[in-house]
């Protein structure tokens, strides 16, 4: 990032790297969204308009979300402790993920296909993370070559005591590898 100052402002150039597949999650647009040509059609279009509007965190947390829900599926779908459901977009935010208290499951059109989908009957949302209700839209997990979606797929947050033991790992690992390091640099005085 570089800045240069304007006038009292900081101009900042961001560079976010968002992964193509995130090309294959389409924002389903609501009915009076079917039309509008400024509509985001995906998750990469969403992240490169929030950039664009200058709203970087927004950008941030649609790569982050749709990041881990993206290591799901490649690191272990077999997984057991996980929540399935339809995701949704957050528009206030930039949140990617499942609604609060999860969603529903009731199969309703494809405003943009008119076949049935698995996009819930019911309005999108409210936002996992902020709680927005109106500026939030359902989002399909597509699969190149396949008619059938994928599931919004996410790990549940973690407890104060997972949270507590994966901290207490980390820094275990972390001292390890200083000492191996130190270790090794004495050696070689």
């Amino acid at each position: 990032m570089a800045g240069q100052t304007i006038e009292g402002e900081i101009v900042r150039e961001i560079t976010l790297a968002i992964d193509t597949r995130y090309a294959s999650i389409v924002v389903v647009p609501k009915p009076d969204e079917v039309n509008d040509a400024n509509m985001p059609r995906n998750l990469h279009n969403a992240a490169e308009l929030f950039l664009r509007v200058g709203m970087v965190e927004n950008a941030e947390r649609v790569k982050e979300t749709t990041g881990r829900m993206l290591d799901v599926y490649a690191d272990n779908p077999g997984k057991t402790n996980i929540k399935i459901g339809q995701g949704c977009v957050c528009w206030t935010c930039g949140f990617c993920g499942l609604p609060k208290g999860g969603g529903e499951s009731k199969v309703a059109p494809s405003s943009t296909t008119g076949k049935k989908s698995k996009i819930p009957k019911t309005p999108p949302g409210p936002c996992g993370n902020c709680g927005e209700t109106d500026q939030i839209n359902y989002v399909r997990v597509t699969r190149k070559g396949m008619d059938d979606d994928l599931p919004w797929i996410e790990s549940p947050p973690l407890t104060e005591e997972e949270t507590k033991k994966k901290k207490d790992a980390e820094l275990a690992a972390k001292r390890k590898e200083v000492e191996e390091r130190v270790k090794k640099a004495l050696e070689e005085r």
